[in-house]
């Protein structure tokens, strides 16, 4: 019975420590290599181009059409836009009627624009100025 007591302890140790080195030498592996986030990549792959209706009598320009919502998908938590030219972009909430406080967003580069947003959300972007804006949006 004594045996016993101390063969399973050691098995243990054994198996513990070699779990300890394989992992230790598969995290150093994994580390050294930049790794993706799947859901982020997948988010930004289902990105739509987009151009606004360009703003007048001091009004923004505006996507999708005066009148019209997009609505968020379980795609993404977030909306996303990458403009071709840098613009301050808002986002309008159907359900609240209130659109948040802006974020800058430099050409070319993805821009989180409104965060943590539920699925299934009627939203619309404006576009500070009266400027036709083009670009990328996911969400």
């Amino acid at each position: 019975m004594r045996t016993r007591t101390r063969i399973v302890p050691f098995a243990m140790t054994a198996v513990l420590l070699g779990g300890g080195v394989a992992a230790a030498t598969t995290g150093a592996a994994v580390a050294s290599q930049p790794k993706a986030d799947a859901t982020i990549q997948s988010c930004l792959g289902t990105a739509k181009n987009y151009t606004s209706a360009p703003g007048g009598n001091g009004r923004n320009a505006h996507w999708p059409a005066t009148g019209t919502y997009a609505y968020t998908t379980s795609n993404c938590a977030d909306i996303n836009v990458k403009t071709n030219y840098d613009r301050m972009v808002y986002v309008c909430f159907k359900k609240t009627g209130t659109c948040n406080g802006g974020t800058w967003a430099p050409k070319g580069k993805w821009t989180v624009v409104a965060s943590d947003v539920l699925d299934n959300s009627g939203f619309y972007v404006q576009f500070r100025g009266p400027n036709r804006s083009t670009g990328q949006i996911a969400y």
